[in-house]
């Protein structure tokens, strides 16, 4: 039989940071092992604020979209690719001094060792060059404000003034504007924290209350290279819609209009960006796009469709489902490219404090036969993501069974206020119930959701202040969905919603599971086990494939007889209906495939009754309800067809005839 591709993999999620999509990211293991989700904020609104206030920042963002994942890869993928790169290393410096020197203001002497213990060596030594402001006599909010006015300044670049005279879509031309010290702001940022140094208090309160542009005249004097660097603005009222059309028209058009790049990545790009606000990264609040991730597991083993009654007897299991028409990232090993899932495909981890976890990758069937087979104990956990209105809308046995849906990719700004109804929150399932669960961990908290019929329950884990800020800002929608903020008991309907909740928020968060979430004995095994049965498997399934790599090779009546003797005896084979339904289904697909193939090249009409016959109980053996049944109900029928048209006048047997009618009767009942 085929590899069921069984390997040991080591996941990890261990991460704080600012994507390019404008949502901030954080593990929840960051918060679980001491770092505070305050100054984690604290330190990634400071880079959104850096980057929304300037025009370097802009032109990074507008550049993001098509350089990272999941634009194609290509040519202009990789020019984008380098020019954000060139932005970033002219900046990095300057983005983490503030970001890193902003929440130290509020951090005690007791504990900032600690605090400076979290931070790379590299982002304390560029935030020491503001240390000196700590012994000045200010207000923290003044402090506070003079950081950011001084980061915005070292980062206000011209870069958009310049970007289409001096061609700096050119990589080349970009990297050496960027070299050019006057240009480049992690040299303007020491030279500016030198000059400000020694004013006096008076002047650094008048920079930190004004706008850049007025502190900018007060720094007339700043030298960079003995020369003085100028400044490129941002208007008050960015991003208006129609200033980010003249930020697309200033980034974007000139690698439209690019001859030296491919035409069909170009029409790609401008196709992009026909609706700017649609396309352009963080437009939503900052603070309404914090969203809490975490590991899945610090190990685990991860295989490709196993056995499913051994995916049985855990109390939570994760599921991702595609249901693209394009590969989206399924399991996410550490150090390793993901592993893919394929439209139709979908990834699942089992989670159990009492057992070893465990990740699979499962096929349409193999996912059915172990929904129909799933114990109602089992929470069910999806993780929505670019693929979550497939999980409502593709697969009945996932919508029909009760379920939770955990946030883990799109914000809750996204989610609650642009996508609601994809998680299953909309006005057909009535009024929306909805609590907020604050967690024992510092400033963390959970929106949680349910529609009228209580299932699906959604959980936003979030911070404590986006959460609150989010649920009074549903009670005052308008709109045709009716949101009631209701404390925890209340929410909570039944025993197995407070037991599936409790098992997703105690998985979450790396807590003990207390005994009461733990699942039921599971049944005696059957006998033999799937597993069992594939094994049985092998020597007919590896004597198969070498029989018909021999027809391959040579298509003779010799060669095909041995075919004949090796699919027979596979299907024969006492193991069979014992293994998964999914390897069911490819032998009798594959045997139909061997004895038509013996057909075309042989012209047996024995090999093509066989394939029919074949192919007939596969379609009896596939339940009515299963989106495949139609593709193979048509190729029964185009066998049929084949077989009719192929006998001769007195080889044509009155059943060919009646089959060919019936066939042709009951596909034609048959909603498409």
């Amino acid at each position: 039989m085929p590899d069921s591709a069984t390997r040991v993999l080591k996941f990890s999620r261990d991460w704080a940071g600012l994507c390019q999509s404008g949502r901030i990211l954080v593990s929840i293991d960051r918060i679980v092992h001491g770092d505070t989700l305050d100054g984690i904020l604290a330190h990634e609104t400071a880079h959104d604020v850096l980057l929304k206030s300037t025009q370097l920042g802009w032109v990074l963002l507008a550049l993001s979209p098509s350089a990272l994942d999941p634009y194609p890869p290509g040519p202009l993928r990789d020019r984008c690719a380098r020019l954000l790169e060139a932005g970033i290393l002219a900046s990095r410096f300057t983005q983490e001094a503030v970001a890193t020197f902003l929440p130290s203001l509020t951090v005690g002497d007791t504990e900032m060792a600690a605090y400076r213990a979290r931070h790379p060596r590299d982002y304390l030594d560029a935030a020491d060059a503001l240390e000196w402001l700590c012994a000045r006599d200010l207000p923290p909010e003044t402090k506070r404000e003079l950081v950011l006015t001084i980061g915005k300044l070292a980062l206000s670049v011209p870069v958009l003034d310049a970007w289409r005279p001096q061609r700096l879509h050119r990589p080349e031309r970009a990297e050496h504007w960027f070299h050019t010290p006057r240009n480049r702001p992690d040299r303007r940022f020491p030279a500016l924290c030198r000059a400000l140094r020694d004013q006096p208090d008076e002047v650094l309160r008048s920079m930190a209350a004004g706008e850049p542009a007025a502190a900018a005249r007060l720094c007339d004097q700043v030298r960079v290279d003995g020369k003085p660097f100028p400044y490129g603005w941002v208007p008050a009222d960015a991003p208006s819609p129609a200033w980010l059309d003249g930020l697309v028209r200033d980034v974007i058009r000139p690698l439209i209009t690019d001859p030296s790049l491919p035409q069909q990545e170009r029409d790609r790009l401008e196709t992009m960006w026909e609706q700017p606000t649609a396309t352009m990264p963080g437009l939503q609040p900052a603070m309404m796009s914090v969203l809490l991730t975490y590991t899945t597991s610090t190990h685990g083993m991860i295989e490709v469709n196993p056995p499913t009654d051994g995916l049985h007897g855990y109390p939570l299991v994760e599921v991702q489902h595609n249901a693209l028409p394009l590969p989206v990232p399924g399991v996410e090993p550490l150090g390793t490219d993901p592993m893919w899932l394929h439209q139709g495909e979908t990834a699942l981890w089992f989670i159990s404090p009492w057992k070893d976890n465990r990740a699979c990758h499962l096929s349409p069937p193999w996912l059915r036969e172990w929904l129909d087979e799933l114990d109602d104990d089992t929470t069910l956990c999806l993780r929505d993501g670019a693929d979550l209105a497939g999980i409502l809308l593709d697969d009945p046995r996932l919508a029909r069974r009760r379920r939770v849906v955990l946030l883990q990719h799109r914000t809750p700004h996204w989610a609650l206020f642009v996508e609601l109804p994809v998680t299953g929150l909309d006005e057909r399932r009535g009024p929306v119930t909805m609590t907020v669960a604050n967690s024992e961990l510092d400033g963390v908290a959970y929106l949680i959701l349910r529609p009228e019929c209580s299932s699906p329950v959604v959980i936003v884990p979030t911070a404590r202040t986006t959460a609150v800020r989010a649920a009074r800002a549903l009670q005052a929608e308008r709109g045709r969905i009716r949101f009631s903020l209701v404390d925890l008991p209340t929410f909570l309907t039944s025993g197995a919603m407070t037991r599936d909740v409790m098992r997703v928020l105690h998985n979450f968060e790396a807590k003990p599971w207390p005994e009461i979430l733990k699942p039921p004995v599971p049944p005696t095994p059957r006998r033999p086990t799937r597993a069992d049965a594939e094994a049985a498997m092998d020597a007919p399934a590896a004597q198969m494939a070498e029989a018909c790599d021999a027809f391959e090779a040579a298509p003779t009546a010799e060669t095909f007889a041995a075919v004949v003797k090796t699919v027979e005896a596979t299907l024969a084979c006492p193991s069979l209906p014992s293994v998964s339904f999914g390897w069911r289904i490819w032998f009798l697909d594959n045997a139909v495939r061997r004895f038509y193939a013996g057909y075309e090249k042989l012209a047996d009409p024995d090999a093509l009754r066989r394939a029919i016959e074949i192919q007939s109980d596969l379609v009896d053996l596939l339940p009515s309800d299963w989106p495949e049944r139609a593709d193979c109900e048509r190729t029964l029928r185009r066998l049929v067809i084949r077989g009719y048209a192929a006998a001769g006048a007195g080889d044509k047997p009155e059943k060919w005839g009646a089959l060919l009618w019936l066939l042709a009767a009951e596909l034609s009942d048959r909603p498409r």
